[in-house]
């Protein structure tokens, strides 16, 4: 499986909160489909902090 490094999950993750913004935007004005918006930009965030999370102990295990 090629190596993702640190620098593409920190995108992936600067993408989640931009969607995330944007979806805050969509609910104040009310408009359909911001529900959805949101939890699709908490799901990126979540998915690449734990890959994040999941990359920094497996480098500290190789270090022992």
């Amino acid at each position: 499986m090629a190596s993702i490094t640190y620098r593409t999950l920190f995108i992936v993750l600067l993408a989640g909160m931009g969607i995330v913004l944007l979806a805050g935007i969509l609910k104040s004005n009310h408009m359909a489909g911001a529900d959805i918006v949101v939890i699709l930009g908490l799901a990126i965030q979540a998915v690449a902090g734990i890959m994040m999370v999941w990359k920094f102990a497996s480098r500290l295990d190789k270090s022992e």
